[in-house]
């Protein structure tokens, strides 16, 4: 870009997971004009531009746009959910690539995204149906019956997520479901039984590439609603099915660029059923570093480089095994932090806190209650588990 004017990329939020895109695009040459509601959100000091607006409205965030005088040749929200609309609505404005409104409400709304793959044949829950009250709830889970999953139609990370197995706790499951909706809209399906995947893609127009493929461990006491550790599956058969329902589903949407993140259930029949797919990337260092040392593409730098509109050709240049664990949270206070350090000598192994010392934390209720990761890398997923173990070993987080 040397010869040229540098894009401008608005980047929204800005913050701990969208970091990695801001510093890759500004590594790239590109102008990074970055909004976020927390004054304190990490993106907004390194982004070449920013301004503390509220994402989620589309017309502050399109007004702080026009203030600040820049034209953008982009606009993306790299791995978080809460900024898609609003950048959708700023593509739709300047004309610029990347997924629109109506698309990205789909990618963003589980109500519409359950409607619109029922149609289109892709398997999900056997039922599923919608309330907005208490009272409804209670017809509409007795309805579909136990078990059965109650969620939001409208957030990430396992918030407001329960498995409901008895009436006692229906009312409870609902009204959590309820008040971590933006929108007061929740929804109750089916549980699936079986082993839950995730599938990370990347669709540069033309192909959805499939980079990387793990199979969920979920946090004991949460039902299997809250993942501890993402591991490369040892069946390749199952990682093949879960992919190819993952590719059609994003297909079957005309989502053919950028990255996807997509969940599913395989049952003991290698029967798939799709739980959710996102045209972002995944959140706790599975779009900032999983995907790659898994495949060896760099998925951030290819994203902040389309949606200016420059194209980075997809090549997959390993298929290593990963694992990626997380230390879940306890209720308290946190008091030491200590072995980080050592465990990041551990050739192949990633460690990093999510916590600070004296910061407060809480019992597990989402994906957003970890404590640190433990990224890890071998030839077989034996040595990546292994290398995993040892660095668990060197790090103890104390919380009172």
């Amino acid at each position: 870009m040397s010869n040229t004017i540098a894009p401008w990329l608005v980047v929204l939020p800005a913050g701990h997971w969208q970091v990695s895109g801001i510093r890759a695009a500004i590594e790239q040459g590109i102008q990074v004009l970055a909004f976020d509601g927390d004054p304190n959100a990490k993106g907004l000091e390194i982004a070449t531009k920013s301004a503390v607006v509220n994402i989620k409205d589309s017309k502050a965030v399109l007004d702080a746009i026009e203030s600040s005088g820049i034209t953008p040749q982009g606009a993306v929200s790299f791995a978080s959910e809460v900024g898609m609309p609003a950048v959708a609505a700023v593509r739709e404005y300047y004309n610029l690539v990347g997924a629109n409104t109506e698309l990205t409400h789909l990618l963003t709304n589980k109500m519409y995204q359950r409607d619109f793959l029922q149609k289109k044949g892709v398997q999900g829950p056997k039922k599923w149906k919608i309330f907005t009250s208490l009272s409804m709830a209670k017809a509409c889970i007795k309805d579909v019956g136990f078990p059965c999953i109650v969620k939001p139609v409208d957030s990430a990370g396992s918030r407001g997520v329960t498995k409901v197995e008895t009436s006692d706790e229906v009312e409870s499951a609902a009204r959590h479901a309820l008040e971590a909706s933006q929108t007061g809209v929740a929804l109750v399906e089916t549980f699936m039984e079986g082993t839950e995947y995730a599938v990370e893609t990347f669709g540069d127009g033309n192909t959805i590439h499939v980079l990387a493929v793990t199979e969920k461990k979920k946090v004991p006491g949460t039902k299997g609603t809250v993942a501890q550790e993402l591991s490369t599956p040892s069946d390749e058969t199952r990682s093949m099915i879960v992919s190819d329902i993952s590719v059609a589903a994003l297909q079957a949407f005309g989502y053919m660029n950028g990255p996807g993140h997509t969940e599913v259930i395989l049952d003991k029949y290698n029967r798939p059923g799709l739980v959710e797919t996102a045209g972002r990337g995944g959140g706790f260092m599975v779009f900032e570093r999983m995907v790659e040392k898994a495949s060896g593409f760099d998925i951030v730098t290819a994203t902040a480089l389309q949606s200016v509109g420059i194209m980075t050709p997809v090549h997959v240049k390993k298929k290593h095994s990963v694992v990626l664990r997380f230390i879940v949270s306890k209720e308290g206070v946190v008091r030491n932090i200590s072995g980080i350090k050592e465990a990041s000598t551990i050739p192949g192994v990633e460690v990093g806190s999510l916590v600070t010392v004296g910061q407060l934390v809480s019992n597990v209720q989402g994906d957003g209650d970890r404590l640190a990761y433990i990224l890890s890398e071998g030839d077989t997923l034996k040595a990546a588990k292994s290398a995993a173990n040892h660095a668990e070993t060197l790090i103890e987080i104390t919380v009172e």
